[in-house]
């Protein structure tokens, strides 16, 4: 038997709304956010979960236990799965960033390979941490399914990652609030993606498009 990974992104803050950079600052889902971690639980509340993770930021711990709460399960709090740290970035608008850092915002959005934000996290930190966690638990669990509720960076990663794609490519990838990507985990290390960015089970919810940031 082959194991499900299920990859999810927590649902919308004000920050995701606004195109503020989130990183490490903490801030909480707003209405439309819970509204879409809810319609998350009530996709997947026929499927059995064998383990659920979550990074231990709010906005993605309260996704992941209104996830997990049908099923009765404890969420596993996995601090590789945190947030990209952003620094001095943390707080700011894209469009601030584009008028104080405008060489270092292109770079990001172009080249983020070598890309370490002023006092942040390098994405090759970002990436080795991330998907390192990953990797213990695809080493833990062999079957069944397990959920990682994440951020969007850090998620970007670990599809890359599965993949087989690089750093430079993580822009390539799209992950919006409360999307789902599916993986068939197989021996010796492949990756069959059965879904990427999935949104259809929050179509309901009668939403704009979600927006990548």
């Amino acid at each position: 038997m082959a194991l499900e990974l299920i990859l999810i992104r927590h649902g919308e803050t004000d920050w995701n709304k606004d195109r503020v950079f989130r990183g490490h600052m903490d801030m909480r889902l707003n209405a439309t956010g819970v509204a879409q971690a809810d319609a998350t639980a009530e996709a997947l509340k026929g499927v059995v979960f064998d383990a659920i993770f979550s990074s231990p930021l709010k906005r993605a711990l309260v996704t992941a236990r209104r996830i997990a709460k049908p099923h009765e399960i404890e969420v596993r709090e996995a601090e590789g799965f945190t947030d990209m740290y952003f620094g001095s970035w943390q707080g700011l608008t894209e469009a601030q960033v584009a008028e104080k850092y405008p060489p270092m915002l292109r770079k990001w959005n172009v080249s983020p390979a070598h890309f370490r934000p002023p006092g942040g996290e390098s994405t090759k930190k970002a990436w080795k941490r991330v998907n390192s966690q990953l990797r213990e638990i695809l080493f833990t669990h062999g079957t069944g399914t397990v959920v990682v509720v994440s951020h969007r960076v850090p998620l970007k990663m670990m599809t890359a990652y599965l993949l087989k794609q690089k750093r430079a490519d993580i822009h390539r990838i799209k992950h919006d609030p409360c999307a789902m990507s599916v993986f068939r985990v197989r021996d010796k290390g492949e990756y069959e993606a059965v879904r990427l960015n999935d949104t259809s089970h929050l179509k309901q919810l009668g939403l704009p498009a979600p927006d990548d940031f």
